[in-house]
């Protein structure tokens, strides 16, 4: 069975006289890791918004785990998001008052289920699961501590991708989230994020305009490929 599956799927604006996505099919399976290109504006981030619930579809259905979820009510998407989806957005969105471990919990204070995928790793405390996540990602101990501000954008960034992490949830999805660091550390940060995905069996999808990251993934494809709508 699939992870997620959308079947005759369709997104337009309002102000829009076309659909920006028309996805006749599209699925993604248990583990699977997927490099998703295209051009800025291509629909991406749409796609992303629309598979984590976070956008109702125009037209279509979205499965997750064999189940209808387009027709749920917002508190339900989000629930749902909130148990089963780590996302990596392309701003990070961290909380810059809160410490480094803080950002790390927070789908653990929303999620019971997240907290107790947490804890079932054997860890003694859900800050003790952060902390493994944060060493496995390159922060420095003398890091966690610190407001999440006061540390680099690409320090952020890990702090995001751990957030997402924890609680092992069934789906990650990043959003360009290597666009504002150099060649090296984009190579390294992909790296890191495919190793703790596969830890976790986490199904991954990577979006990104950058092919050079490609050869890291299992699966390579580009939106245009399976959207036959224009441009977002």
């Amino acid at each position: 069975m699939a992870l997620v599956e959308l079947r005759d799927l369709r997104q337009r604006w309002p102000e829009q006289s076309a659909d920006c996505l028309a996805i006749a099919h599209f699925a993604l399976q248990p583990g699977e890791h997927l490099f998703l290109h295209g051009p800025s504006g291509s629909g991406k981030s749409t796609l992303l918004s629309l598979l984590a619930g976070v956008l109702r579809p125009s037209a279509g259905e979205i499965r997750f785990l064999g189940e209808r979820v387009d027709h749920l009510p917002a508190a339900t998407r989000d629930r749902l998001r909130g148990d089963h989806i780590g996302y990596i957005f392309q701003q990070f969105n961290l909380l810059p008052y809160l410490s480094v471990i803080d950002n790390v919990l927070l789908p653990c204070r929303f999620s019971k289920l997240r907290k107790a995928r947490a804890l079932a790793r054997g860890a003694a405390s859900l800050q003790a699961e952060a902390q493994r996540l944060l060493a496995h990602l390159d922060l420095f101990v003398a890091d966690w501590q610190k407001p999440v501000s006061a540390l680099s954008v690409g320090q952020q960034q890990r702090v995001a991708a751990a957030r997402a992490l924890i609680g092992r949830p069934e789906l990650i999805l990043a959003d360009e989230p290597t666009s504002a660091l150099d060649a090296q550390r984009q190579q390294d940060f992909v790296d890191l994020l495919l190793r703790e995905a596969n830890e976790a069996g986490s199904s991954l999808i990577f979006v990104s305009h950058d092919r050079r990251l490609a050869a890291h993934f299992g699966r390579v494809q580009a939106l245009a490929e399976f959207n036959s709508g224009g441009a977002a």
